[in-house]
């Protein structure tokens, strides 16, 4: 295992499978995947409505992105444990800002270091987190009834109503530096809970009146259904992949490539709202697996239709619109199918013979772009070399 960590797809792998909350008892394990791509599509949603510069707005994505992958060197340490002491949140913070860098120099990405846009993050995670354990209240588990007034988002919350304000540290903050004093961002602080809160009173008020069907057309309803959504019906397989788990590589592995094709920040925007939306209507109209697609053309037609004006419907409430480039939309469609080849790849590894034929849908998308694009699958070889090596 030690020799498959400095991998950028070894890290990747383990996140998808590390559950949150592990020293809790649970009715839904929620893995660390599952939880980045919530952080993700909420960053995505919030940014427009507090107006951050395109800069700022990209660099509050990508530490989304990023923020989970160093989980897959530390785990999730008990939150209780270093709740009750203090030497354990030290240490905890010491081990959590080497394990960072060591990540951004593995994965050659470096994140933000703005005071404020990390504080924005850390309420977007708290949010995130806030919605998984009220969803255990509401799945029947009295275990975490205690804790829905006192996540640290009620705690950040109160604290913005009090002081109109949040502060937090990135965890290399206290990095050396050139000396040149790194100027803050103002952000909307009690325009960020009132977005946040509203969405999640749309969606509970939803729920209550319409029922299922109700919620899952709401913005949070998606985002928490695509976590229960399982890919690959049909088959037998050894390890159940929801759709947020798939969706949070997609995002990951397009943020290697807008690092390695030197993107413009509105490109990456561009280009991050394309990956983390392109199944986020299947939480309304549920799925048709790859090969029923291809056979069945009117159904495969049908189901786009549906799924198109749902995610039109969604971008039109949170102020955005998606880009029509062809080149972010094969970017998105190629690490799609690579997704897929990574987890044909972890069930034949594991001893699950149903995988044992050939991923057509990777076969088909090289032979559609690796003509036009030869500089993208250049990344995801090399990336896909060094991921087989760690298990030779």
């Amino acid at each position: 295992m030690d020799e498959m960590l400095p991998s950028r797809l070894g890290k990747l792998r383990i996140v998808c499978s590390l559950p949150l909350f592990s020293d809790a008892i649970c009715i839904k394990k929620q893995s660390a995947a599952e939880h980045g791509f919530t952080q993700v599509l909420l960053s995505i949603a919030i940014a427009p409505q507090l107006k951050l510069s395109q800069e700022h707005e990209c660099e509050l994505i990508e530490l989304a992105i990023f923020a989970e992958i160093p989980k897959s060197l530390l785990g999730d340490p008990s939150f209780y444990l270093r709740q009750r002491h203090p030497d354990v949140q030290q240490m905890y913070k010491e081990v959590r800002a080497r394990l960072w860098k060591e990540t951004e120099s593995t994965v050659k990405i470096k994140t933000t270091r703005l005071p404020s846009l990390f504080a924005l993050h850390e309420l977007i995670d708290a949010y995130a987190a806030s919605l998984f354990i009220e969803k255990e209240v509401a799945l029947g588990n009295s275990f975490f009834a205690p804790e829905i007034g006192r996540t640290n988002y009620n705690k950040m919350r109160l604290n913005v109503h009090q002081t109109k304000m949040i502060k937090a540290s990135h965890p290399l903050v206290n990095e050396p530096t050139t000396g040149i004093a790194m100027p803050d961002i103002t952000v909307d602080w009690v325009g960020a809970v009132k977005f946040l809160d509203q969405l999640k009173d749309y969606a509970n008020q939803a729920r209550l009146q319409g029922g299922m069907a109700d919620y899952s057309a709401t913005f949070l309803g998606m985002v928490e259904k695509l976590k229960e959504h399982y890919r690959y019906k049909g088959w037998s397989y050894h390890y159940p992949e929801s759709v947020g788990e798939h969706t949070f590589q997609v995002v990951f592995l397009v943020r290697i490539l807008a690092n390695a094709l030197g993107l413009r920040a509105q490109e990456r925007i561009d280009l991050y709202r394309l990956a983390t939306l392109h199944d986020l209507a299947e939480a309304y109209a549920s799925d048709v697996i790859y090969p029923v697609k291809i056979r069945e053309k009117d159904l495969g037609r049908m189901h786009q239709e549906i799924e198109d004006r749902v995610i039109a419907d969604v971008c039109e409430k949170l102020g955005m619109i998606l880009s029509e480039d062809p080149f972010l939309h094969a970017l998105v469609d190629i690490c799609d199918r690579f997704s897929a080849q990574l987890y044909f790849d972890r069930e034949r590894r594991s001893g699950n013979t149903h995988f044992n034929v050939p991923n057509t849908s990777m076969t088909r998308t090289r032979e559609k772009y690796e003509r036009k694009y030869p500089e993208v699958f250049y990344v995801l070889d090399e990336l896909w070399e060094e991921y087989i090596q760690c298990f030779s």
